[in-house]
């Protein structure tokens, strides 16, 4: 019997997603993150670093003598620019020399 979409919907987060959305809301700290996940410290770097191995990119700042995490967010693509054409005009085809007159 195949497994319906709402069975996966019902099961509980992660504690890795947990620690994933903290770091997308905003920049917090090892203490916090164990403080709210009613974890270790160590856990709480642990879980930081799967984040990390999932490809997340993590940025840290240190702010008033602790470590804060965030997720980088990613650049604006380029695809706006080209649309309006501000993007490269170099063509792949090779130029022709030209003669002068």
């Amino acid at each position: 019997m195949p497994k319906s979409k709402d069975v996966a919907a019902d099961k509980p987060q992660t504690k890795k997603s947990r620690v994933q959305e903290l770091l997308n809301a905003g920049a917090v700290s090892v203490a916090e993150i164990a403080e709210q996940l009613s974890i270790s410290k160590q856990a709480a770097y642990s879980l930081i670093g799967d984040v990390k191995r999932a490809g997340v990119e993590i940025a840290g700042v240190m702010k008033d003598g602790a470590m804060r995490y965030s997720t980088v967010k990613p650049k604006r693509s380029k695809e706006k620019t080209l649309a309006f054409g501000k993007g490269p005009v170099v063509s792949d085809a090779a130029s022709a020399p030209t003669v002068a007159d």
